[in-house]
């Protein structure tokens, strides 16, 4: 993976045809730079509501949720798994299955940063992690989802997202 500059690393959350596939600002490339990244746009909602009013389904709602996984709030850690790795993990679950759900995870650092798609089709949860390889500085997470409901409920299709809090890890 080639060393990019921030500016040419920018990416904006875009929707592409039916899929609605959303980016989050960065490069799955590995970046240098001096100063942190200007911080991705993050959907304000962390949870949504779909319900159905039709005759055949009744008066149902389906609850959904994105968060961080892991110990104190799922922040940004050394793994446990991957040895000189920090990494971030997130998970969408929702109170029955949707039709589909597509993520992405970042990880971002002021040395780099890193993100990951995750995503399910016709389950009630998907899970996603991202990982750097570990570096003395400062790092947050952030997670961004589309959820799909299925046929009969509203909305038909909502974006939910979080982001963790900056922390300062020493490699």
């Amino acid at each position: 993976m080639g060393q990019q500059s921030w500016s040419a690393a920018k990416r904006t959350l875009a929707v592409v045809g039916a899929a609605a596939v959303v980016g989050v600002a960065g490069s799955a490339a590995t970046a240098e730079a001096a100063a942190p990244p200007p911080a991705p746009a993050t959907p304000a909602k962390y949870q949504v509501d779909f319900s159905s009013n039709s005759k055949t389904l009744g008066a149902r709602v389906i609850h959904c949720e994105i968060r961080f996984i892991g110990a104190h709030g799922g922040i940004p850690h050394k793994s446990g798994h991957v040895h000189g790795t920090i990494n971030v993990r997130t998970g969408v679950t929702c109170s029955q299955p949707l039709r589909m759900i597509r993520g992405k995870v970042g990880l971002f650092s002021n040395r780099g940063s890193k993100i990951k798609a995750f995503g399910s089709t016709g389950k009630r949860t998907a899970k996603g992690n991202a990982a750097l390889v570990c570096r003395t500085g400062r790092y947050h997470g952030e997670a961004v989802a589309t959820l799909y409901a299925p046929p009969g409920y509203t909305p038909r299709v909502a974006t939910v997202g979080k982001r963790t809090p900056t922390v300062s890890i020493h490699c």
